[in-house]
Formats: structure tokens, C-alpha cells, sequence
């Protein structure tokens, strides 16, 4: 058996899971409860499209290995101000650093 799932977004995210048993065909009720769990799934890792371009700036040039004082820099913003958007994007990507963040975020293709 084959699910798919597509959330309809304009970025057009897909996920699809494939599943066999040997001994028999699936239930309406593991058909179902597969399909919930793939869905949970693409729901977790589907990229956030809550960051803010100050946030997404600010890690596209962790990405580009600058540091805290040159991206404010070139901001024309505080360290502070660098250092809190850096924290909301690590928070709502899940990540525990903002190069790990910067990273997620350029496979997610946001940056």
C-alpha cells in the first residue's frame, strides 16, 4: 500500500509513505491509522513559514559564516537585536544553534 500526502501549499510539499505485510491486506482501520501517521509526520517536517525576513536575514548570513557584531554591522542593528532574532528562528525551527538553524533553514529553502 502507498499513501501520499500533499498539503496543497504553494511550495507544493509531498510526502509519501509505502507500507507491505506479507501474511494479509490491511484493515480500513491500519489503513487509516497509517494514513494519520504519515500525515503527523509531514506535519512535523514540513518547513515553518513563520520566520520573519529579519529572521531569515540575520541566518543567511550566519550561513554565510559572518558574526554576531558584523551582521549587526551590516544590519544597522544592535548585537542584542541580532542575538533575539537568531533565538525566535532557532526556536521555530527546532534547532539548538544558529549555524544548526541557518542550515535547517537553507535545506528548507528559505534562505
Amino acid at each position: 500500500m502507498t499513501i501520499s500526502i500533499f498539503d496543497g501549499s504553494p511550495d507544493g510539499q509531498r510526502s509519501f509513505g509505502s507500507f507491505t505485510r506479507s501474511d494479509r491486506e490491511y484493515t480500513d482501520l491500519e489503513v487509516k491509522l497509517l494514513k494519520a501517521f504519515l500525515t503527523r509526520r509531514h506535519n512535523e517536517t514540513a518547513p515553518p513559514t513563520n520566520l520573519t525576513r529579519a529572521e531569515l536575514e540575520a541566518l543567511s548570513m550566519v550561513k554565510d559564516g559572518k558574526r554576531l557584531k558584523e551582521i549587526a554591522h551590516e544590519l544597522s542593528v544592535s548585537e542584542g537585536a541580532v542575538k533575539q532574532r537568531l533565538k525566535n528562528a532557532k526556536l521555530k525551527l527546532g534547532a539548538k544553534t544558529g549555524t544548526q538553524a541557518a542550515t535547517l533553514a537553507s535545506q528548507y529553502g528559505l534562505i
